[in-house]
């Protein structure tokens, strides 16, 4: 996703629900959950050290081979990962290396610290097949090198590391309250709680995965909703690996629930079209409702309409990663006698008629009756187990 970040000085203050924004061109996403808590400033900028965290030239562990995904069981990561001290401006961490991580932590022991090697592991996994409609499906490609991460157990020591990581650029990102963000491929967050902080680190996640993967970048309605999609997970004290359930996100179901009976939804027109920031112009709301519906949107295209939009959406995927969704659409444009057609502020339209259907007003027709059926009256109980509200 591309595009200009918020201005700090408009940022929300409603204190519940996960908001994701963009990054300027070239520095990635950022994401992160609102709350009415004021920020709280270190006493010390970190030294000038050298950067821990660099995607190349670090030493790490070379015991521990880095593994595709499809290779490795998540589930030993814990005993198979090292752990060497690791600090910066006078904050003491440790860095754990994985065959698929490298985490850097100031988190106590507890479960959520126990918790990051699987959780990182699995989370990887799930990116790579939780769109294919068969278990023998090719993944999508796995990361070339370990992927880099960051949790810190408070705010100060993220905002500390984050003025020394960004330099003149940190004060775009010291605005967020509760959260983190992810830039060239490396996401950093802070524990907000374990399960919001397992929920932030698979959004996060995903856009990880995607900068360090895809060649040409999604469109940012359906980068934002897959990170959505990704969060939803279940990972219970007697499960050996959380297990990821996309429908299981009550933050997401129960703000479109809401949006849907006070008639504050937003326009499929401008959901594919306009990017996050211009949502918060209207209200904190409206943002929290953004997301929400991109949400529901990827569900929309993976089941929707009896699954007939999910083989374009693996498609358009796969044309991520190979870097073709530009010429898919030239080719569809092509065969349709289109010429002359440049990627722009319609390009959501372009998606939906190349990919999924050429009749967008039965597409919006469609969505609109899937969101109807989604937020339909005891359906809560169905999201909290993690099961398909339309089944």
């Amino acid at each position: 996703m591309r595009g200009m970040i918020l201005d700090p000085k408009q940022r929300c203050e409603h204190r519940t629900g996960w908001i994701t924004f963009a990054a300027p061109v070239g520095v990635g996403l950022l994401a992160f959950v609102l709350a009415g808590v004021g920020f709280t400033g270190c006493d010390a900028d970190p030294e000038p050290v050298p950067r821990p965290a660099a995607r190349a030239g670090i030493d790490v562990d070379d015991t521990i081979p880095a593994l595709p995904a499809q290779e490795a069981d998540p589930s030993t990561f814990e005993e198979v990962s090292t752990s060497e001290p690791w600090s910066f401006g006078g904050y003491e961490g440790e860095l754990v290396t994985t065959p698929t991580h490298l985490l850097h932590l100031t988190l106590p022991e507890g479960r959520l610290r126990q918790a990051m090697p699987v959780f990182t592991g699995t989370a990887l996994l799930h990116y790579r097949t939780m769109l294919s409609p068969e278990a023998d499906s090719e993944p999508l490609d796995a990361p070339t090198e370990r992927m880099s991460t960051f949790v810190f157990g408070t705010r100060p020591e993220w905002a500390a590391w984050t003025k020394w990581r960004l330099r003149r650029g940190a004060n775009l990102y010291l605005g967020i309250e509760r959260g983190g963000y992810t830039i060239d491929a490396e996401s950093v967050i802070w524990d907000i709680g374990r399960y919001d902080t397992l929920c932030m680190l698979a959004h996060e996640g995903w856009h990880q995965y995607t900068q360090s993967v895809f060649r040409h970048p999604l469109p940012a309605f359906l980068e934002e909703g897959l990170a959505a999609y990704a969060e939803g997970h279940r990972f219970r004290r007697s499960d050996a690996a959380p297990i990821f359930m996309p429908w299981r996100n009550l933050e997401r179901y129960g703000q479109l629930r809401s949006s849907r009976y006070r008639n504050r939804l937003i326009d499929l027109d401008d959901l594919i079209a306009r990017p996050p920031q211009y949502f918060v112009a209207g209200s904190e709301r409206g943002l929290l409702t953004y997301y929400a519906q991109l949400w529901v949107l990827v569900h929309y295209l993976v089941e929707g309409r009896e699954g007939r939009y999910r083989d374009g959406l693996v498609k358009l995927v796969g044309d991520a990663v190979d870097g073709h969704i530009t010429s898919s659409i030239y080719d569809a444009d092509r065969r349709a006698g289109i010429l002359g057609r440049t990627l722009g502020p319609n390009t959501g339209r372009d998606i939906i008629a190349t990919y999924f259907d050429e009749d967008y007003a039965a597409f919006k027709a469609g969505y609109e009756a899937f969101i109807d059926r989604v937020v339909a009256s005891g359906n809560g109980t169905r999201i909290w187990q993690g099961r398909s509200p339309i089944e």
